[in-house]
This record gives C-alpha cells, structure tokens and sequence, in this order.
C-alpha cells in the first residue's frame, strides 16, 4: 500500500528558500530643533527685561546728572551764566534714549546667550573633557566679561545727549551716524545674531 506523504503549509515553508529582503530605511524629516529655538527665545525675552531694568536706572541718572550739572552753574554764576555754557535743565526726550535703551537691551541678550552657551559647553566638556570645548569656553567666558564692560560704557554715554554740540565731543561719543555709542550698538547686534546661530547648532 503506497502511503503519499502529507504536505501541508510547514513542510512548503520549511522546503521553499525564503529571500533576505533589504530592510526598509526609515527617511528622517528634517525638524526645528524645539528645545533650543524655547531656550533662545527665554534668554532674549530675559536679558530684554534686564536692559529695560538696566536703561530705567541709567535714564534716571543721566536725568539726575543733568539736573545737578545745572543746578551747580546756577549757584556758582547766579543769574549771570556764560552763554558757552548751554546749559540744559530739562530731562532726557524719548528720542534721546532710544538708541542707548536698544544699546543695553541688545548687549544684556548677548550676555544672556553667553551665559546659555557657556552651560551648554561646560556641560559638554564635564562629560567628555575635549580640549577643543575646553579652548571655547576660554573664548566664551572673556567675551562674557567684555559684555559687562559694555553695559557700563553704554551707561556713561546715556549722557552724552547733555553734552552741548558746541564742545565738538557728542557726535563722537553719542548715538548718532558714526557715533561710538552707534558703532557699539550694531557691533552687539551682530554678535548676538551669531551667538544665537551658535547656540542653535551646539544645542541639537
């Protein structure tokens, strides 16, 4: 009696070669980095409420050292002050401290992204001791203390709306075309543009 062998779907997958397929590659989509775009965005928010905090103080004081520069002709010369004197009695206008407040406001975000760059990269160097991280944050730290320096030249110059044209200096000193109070505010601008550019990139 011929007994025909039983076939059923183990036996055909055990005979039939099964073919290796290639496996699927995933395509990656390309997204905002979220985590540094918030981390960005909470150090300008704060170091903008510093600079208002800041440019509040040092518009209280320039107003106060003109009305003191005033007041001291005016008790030395009595009613008969030197016309070269051009003494100014009333406060700062808002145009007069627009610039200076943008000035503060854009340095004080410099010193904010620093501060965030600076824990980015020393939390880097903590776990991998890189020289080339090591070398950056000796780069970050003086660039850090420049930016204090900074904001206490910026505040010297909130004054400078009180020096008369006729002494030749305020176009020099202050905010206007040229000015060196001008030059450092779109010297800081660009810097924080760049330092927001590098702490995107450090944080992915």
């Amino acid at each position: 009696m011929n007994e025909t062998p039983i076939i059923n779907e183990a036996t055909i997958m055990n005979e039939v070669p099964i073919k290796n397929e290639a496996p699927i590659k995933e395509v990656k989509i390309s997204t905002y980095n979220k985590k540094a775009i918030c981390l960005i965005v909470v150090l300008v928010i704060s170091g903008t409420v510093l600079g208002l905090i800041l440019s509040s103080f040092f518009i209280t004081e320039a107003n106060n050292r003109i009305k003191d520069f005033a007041d001291a002709l005016a008790h030395e010369f009595g009613a008969y002050i030197p016309a070269y004197f051009h003494i100014r009695t009333t406060p700062l206008s808002t145009s007069e401290i627009f610039l200076p407040t943008l000035g503060v406001i854009v340095v004080c975000i410099s010193m904010f992204l620093l501060i965030g760059l600076i824990a980015v990269y020393f939390k880097v160097f903590a776990k991998t001791k890189s020289k080339y991280i090591g070398g950056l944050l000796f780069v970050l730290v003086p660039l850090f203390i420049e930016s204090i320096f900074l904001v206490d030249t910026l505040r010297s110059l909130f004054i400078s709306a009180a020096i008369p044209y006729g002494q030749g200096f305020r176009e020099s000193i202050g905010f206007e075309m040229g000015g060196l109070g001008q030059i450092l505010v779109i010297v800081s601008l660009f810097e924080s543009i760049g330092l927001c550019i590098l702490l995107y990139l450090s944080s992915e």
